[in-house]
């Protein structure tokens, strides 16, 4: 059957966590057993016939399972309610197979060591005591019951338990108990459940063709609602004869019991017989999917959690810009310079530093307006890399130690899969990663070059009195530092051009903030809109893949099959089951 294949599938699949596997399975031991153990190997045509001699109290039931194994396996005895647990006699293969726990999911089995071993009220109220017998043929199961009309609570469990695990039940009566109310609703209900029962009167009086006996039976299938072959057993059988006559029919052509029960068609009435319970277990089954859905959904929604807190936490990053966004400014002016004043720019920058003058002067720009504060005197670039990393590193804190603090809350499995992931996170060492990631290597990408480089070209456009002050103020910073060292050069000689540009450098900046602050004005705001985005965007990547993804790893791993294709096979199987049981026949196997 596919759908018990992709079961198997899935249970394996989340095998790697116990604790997953058990929460996503809670519950399902009982139905997926019947699926694996009776449905499957029966319905697929591996499965054998299970004859129940089941009866009220002191009919006769051991009597009459001894007489169709043909030797004594079960005790008879004259008291009542004698057997206390049932006995399963089977060919050694079968024997084994139930001991294996893959025949009989509703017992508990036991190897039978001696025939009192049934009469024993301390075994396990669930035992089946397991007994080999080479006469019987792998089709064939024998199932000797103890009294379906017992006043002990337990075994009323344990006759439901029969029942299920029947498909063919030989109803043993008696002229007392043919009519019993207890007796008769047990064989009404199991007749209901698609079984099929096989009436026997035992202990018969053969006097006229046991005309007693038919007439009681008749009585017993009309309170039942049945209409099929019935059997008698005169009170005289003795199992220790060789010449023992088989239970005979009361319908003249028809074989003896043993002989009705070989012939019987084992395919069909296993789909007659578990219908119902193939519809019992496409509805646990679609129970099954939608609670293992839901199990997915939280674990899902506990990472999407995780993932939505990284991002929001780095919104909290205020990027700082540089001299390498700055210098977007001194070459666009560049590329604008006619060739003489380009490579004036071109080989004095270096010089001048006009690239960190510029950088720097964005940075005041954005500070004050966004801060609404003055800072006169803008940061060198260490001093803008320390706050940076300070922020990275607190912000990255907090998240690492909201998620320690977060998990306890969580619901199961996912707290435990996240406290494994939390586990083997070395907060140090993810939080040392996610500044270097955060913080490494040029931080100006292409797409915002083309922005900026838009951008710049629209304002350079629109705002021509603006543009030639921007002119002048490139020319000062390519040329000024370098026409001051030039002169001083040739009176003092080599070695102080240097130390002139360090003294010019402040100053020659200074202006350039003031010009560059009230010409470019709030635009500066959208100018590095973009580029503040792209910083806290990679910010959030490396607190996820440094702080995030540790905490996930065991949930997202564990996870995995309850949102890929093992539960879409599951799923898609389940739909073939529901198809084929509203179509009121037996799975695709």
């Amino acid at each position: 059957m596919r759908f018990d294949e992709s079961l198997r599938s899935l249970r394996q699949a989340l095998g790697v966590d116990p604790r997953l596997a058990e929460a996503v399975f809670d519950g399902a031991d009982a139905w997926t057993d019947l699926l694996s153990y009776k449905l499957v190997p029966q319905l697929g045509g591996e499965g054998c016939l299970i004859v129940a001699v089941a009866g009220g109290t002191n009919t006769g039931k051991s009597t009459v399972f001894n007489l169709l194994l043909g030797r004594a396996a079960s005790p008879v005895a004259a008291t009542a309610a004698a057997t206390r647990r049932p006995l399963l006699a089977a060919s050694p293969a079968r024997a084994q197979q139930c001991l294996d726990g893959r025949l009989t999911p509703e017992f508990h089995p036991l190897r039978l060591g001696s025939a009192d071993d049934v009469l024993d009220s301390d075994a396990p109220a669930a035992a089946l005591f397991v007994a080999e017998s080479e006469s019987l043929p792998d089709r064939l199961v024998l199932l000797d019951t103890p009294d379906v009309d017992s006043i002990e609570r337990e075994n009323w469990d344990v006759a439901e338990h029969i029942r299920a695990l029947g498909d063919v039940i030989v109803a043993v009566v008696t002229g007392e108990k043919y009519r019993d109310e207890r007796v008769v609703a047990f064989f009404r209900q199991a007749q209901r459940s698609g079984r099929v029962i096989l009436p026997l009167m035992n202990k018969a009086d053969p006097r006229d063709g046991y005309a007693v006996a038919r007439r009681q039976l008749s009585e017993f299938c009309e309170d039942v609602g049945i209409d099929g072959p019935c059997f008698v057993a005169p009170h005289d059988f003795d199992l220790g004869t060789d010449s023992m006559a088989p239970i005979a029919s009361l319908d003249d052509g028809r074989p003896d019991l043993l002989r009705h029960l070989l012939a019987i068609d084992v395919r069909r009435i296993k789909e007659d017989v578990f219908r119902g319970s193939v519809e019992h277990v496409a509805r646990q089954a679609e129970e099954f999917v939608t609670h293992a859905g839901a199990i997915s959904a939280q674990l899902r929604s506990t990472a999407d959690e995780f993932r939505d807190r990284a991002r929001r936490s780095a919104e909290d990053f205020d990027p700082l810009p540089g001299a390498e966004v700055g210098g977007l400014f001194h070459d666009f002016v560049q590329e604008r310079r006619g060739p003489v004043r380009r490579w004036i720019g071109s080989t004095s920058k270096t010089v001048v530093k006009g690239v960190t003058a510029a950088g720097r002067t964005v940075f005041r720009s954005f500070r004050k307006r966004s801060r609404l504060e003055a800072d006169p005197t803008p940061p060198s670039e260490e001093e803008i890399r320390a706050v940076q990393q300070q922020a990275v590193e607190r912000i990255a804190r907090t998240l690492a130690t909201g998620y320690l603090e977060t998990c306890p809350n969580l619901r199961e499995p996912a707290a435990h899969l996240v406290d494994r992931g939390l586990a083997g996170l070395d907060v140090d060492t993810a939080i040392a990663r996610v500044v270097r990631d955060t913080l490494r290597g040029d931080r100006i990408s292409e797409e915002f070059r083309q922005h900026a480089h838009r951008m710049l070209d629209a304002w350079w456009n629109d705002h021509r009195g603006q543009r030639h002050v921007v002119e002048a103020l490139d020319a000062l910073l390519a040329a000024t530092p370098a026409a001051i060292a030039v002169p001083v050069a040739i009176y003092t000689g080599p070695g102080l051009p240097e130390a002139t540009v360090a003294i010019a450098g402040p100053f020659v900046e200074q202006f350039a903030a003031r010009v560059f602050e009230y010409q470019f004005g709030d635009a500066m705001f959208d100018f590095l809109s973009p580029w503040r985005k792209e910083r806290r965007a990679a910010f959030a990547e490396a607190m996820e893949r440094h702080v995030t993804d540790q905490a996930l790893l065991r949930l997202e791993a564990a996870s995995a099959p309850l949102a890929g294709e093992v539960m879409a096979e599951l799923r898609a199987a389940l739909a073939e089951l529901t198809e084929a049981v509203s179509r009121r026949s037996a799975p695709v196997s």
